[in-house]
C-alpha cells in the first residue's frame, strides 16, 4: 500500500502533537532553564516541521498520485497469506516467549516461517538455520550485550 505524502505527513504531525503532550509533565531539573523533556520535543518539532513539509509536497501532486494506492503484491493471496503468517508468527512469539522461553519460541516460529515462506521441502536445512540463528541471537544478546532473553521451559539449562 502506497499513500500520498500529505497522509504521511498528517500522521508525523499527529504522532509530533502526541509526543509534545506526553512530555508535558516530564519533571523540570532545578536550576537549569531545560530538563529530560527538551530532546522528544526538540525530536517532536522536527517530525512536526517534517510533516507540514510532506503535507505541502503531498498537497501539490494529489491529482497525480491518490491518497492511498493498493500494491501489486496486496492482490496476490500468496503474499497476503505470507503477511499474516508473519503477524501471526509475531503475536505467537510475544504470548508464548515468557513461558517456552526464547530459544523454543524463536525456533518454532523462525521454523514455522521458514517452512511456510521456503516450502516444505526445505524442511531439513529451515530447521538448522533455524536453531543456528536462534543459538546465535541468544548468545549475541544474552551473552554479549547482556540483554535478557526469556529462558521459560529451559531455566535449569541458561548459560
Amino acid at each position: 500500500m502506497k499513500f500520498n505524502d500529505a497522509v504521511s505527513g498528517v500522521f508525523f504531525i499527529l504522532f509530533a502533537l502526541l509526543l509534545f503532550y506526553l512530555t508535558s509533565d516530564y519533571p523540570g531539573l532545578y536550576g537549569q532553564a531545560y530538563g529530560p523533556d527538551l530532546f522528544p520535543r526538540l525530536i517532536a518539532a522536527l517530525m512536526g516541521l517534517s510533516g507540514v513539509v510532506l503535507v505541502f509536497k503531498g498537497a501539490r501532486e494529489w491529482s497525480v498520485i491518490p491518497g492511498v494506492t493498493m500494491a501489486d503484491w496486496m492482490r496476490s493471496p500468496r503474499h497476503v497469506g505470507n503477511f499474516f503468517a508473519v503477524l501471526l508468527a509475531l503475536v505467537l512469539y510475544i504470548l508464548l516467549s515468557d513461558w517456552l522461553g526464547f530459544i523454543i519460541t524463536g525456533s518454532a516460529v523462525l521454523f514455522g516461517l521458514m517452512i511456510r515462506l521456503r516450502g516444505p521441502a526445505y524442511w531439513k536445512s529451515s530447521i538448522l538455520i533455524a536453531l543456528l540463528t536462534v543459538v546465535v541471537i541468544q548468545f549475541f544478546f544474552g551473552q554479549m550485550l547482556r540483554v535478557p532473553l526469556p529462558w521459560g521451559l529451559l531455566e535449569n539449562y541458561a548459560w
